[in-house]
């Protein structure tokens, strides 16, 4: 007798009542329950698998110039890659950038003025970003749009076109070799940024925020520092943190305007260390770009919960 079989759901049963079939379900690749599934194995995978790698290309340039710092020069060229506790040489520590980099580079000098500088660069920028932001955001005047592309038409000129105009404008203000002037500078150009990440920000706030203000009582001005200021601390904290990033790494400006060593920033002071002849002193450079990246470091990772609130809140706030 032919052998019959009988499919009930999923299951095929032979009719003689033999041993019944394999359950197709075993086979369906794309269940979720008996079946390697895309989305709960592969791709949780590929994901941690890929920030990982992206975490690990981002810190090498930290791990690469801390590494450096704690070797001879003579290990740095021998051993670029080296772990640093298994080339670190004791008998060798007065040779090493930690314990001689303080005599030939004034680090604290030139950090304190880098500092000074990108918390007035900052400072300045964010302040007069908020009140130019907040006009091409919430309020109606002639050729808004237009005057809008134009403050942010920095984005379109690179530092180094506009560097001979800027270094005659502070020389006839008298602004070289000033905080001041650096300050200015640095603002000009870290400006647009703000505004334009700002009037984004202002932009998803709902209309109702100001509306219900002014119901109770308040002017226009009274509803900006009352309810949109304090619903923007998130915004402020990133263009802050931007800004002072950007005026903490630029080497351009601050080389043309701070040429005497009080008003020296880090950037331009780290070729001080190249050396005479060609002869790079690599382990005091290692050293010194390690310490120039760990403040903006440490900034980040205290601010970085305002900075992705920053970023994101204002379609929140709208929604």
């Amino acid at each position: 007798m032919n052998d019959e079989s009988i499919q009930t759901g999923d299951t095929t049963t032979r009719a003689d009542g033999g041993t019944p079939a394999v359950d197709r379900r075993e086979f369906d690749f794309e269940s979720s329950e008996n079946g390697l599934n895309w989305e709960q194995h592969i791709k949780p995978v590929a994901k941690y698998v890929s920030l990982a790698v992206l975490v690990a290309v981002m810190l090498f340039p930290v791990y690469y110039a801390f590494a450096n710092s704690l070797k001879t020069p003579e290990q740095i060229f021998t051993s670029p890659l080296g772990i640093p506790w298994v080339t670190f040489d004791p008998a060798a520590w007065s040779e090493m950038a930690w314990n001689t980099m303080w005599e030939a580079f004034p680090f604290v000098e030139y950090t304190l003025a880098t500092f000074i500088v990108s918390v007035g660069t900052a400072g300045l920028a964010t302040v007069s970003a908020v009140f130019a932001a907040y006009a091409f955001a919430r309020l109606d005047f002639p050729l808004k749009n237009t005057l809008f592309v134009l403050s942010v038409a920095g984005f379109l000129f690179p530092v180094v076109l506009l560097a001979i105009p800027i270094f005659v404008l502070m020389q006839q203000l008298g602004l070289l070799n000033t905080y001041l002037g650096m300050i200015l500078a640095f603002t000009a150009f870290t400006l647009p940024y703000n505004v334009w990440l700002l009037r984004g920000f202002f932009e998803d706030l709902p209309d109702n925020l100001e509306e219900s203000a002014r119901v109770d009582g308040c002017t226009q001005i009274g509803a900006f520092f009352r309810v949109i200021l304090p619903l923007s601390r998130p915004a402020l904290a990133s263009v802050f943190l931007l800004a002072f990033l950007l005026a903490w790494h630029n080497y351009v400006m601050a080389f043309i305007i701070g040429s005497d060593e009080l008003h020296t920033t880090l950037a331009p002071a780290l070729i001080e260390l190249k050396g005479t002849f060609f002869v790079a002193n690599f382990h005091y450079i290692m050293a010194a770009t390690f310490l120039t990246m760990l403040v903006p470091m440490l900034m980040y990772m205290y601010l970085q919960k305002y900075l992705v609130e920053g970023l994101t809140s204002g379609g929140g706030v709208k929604g």
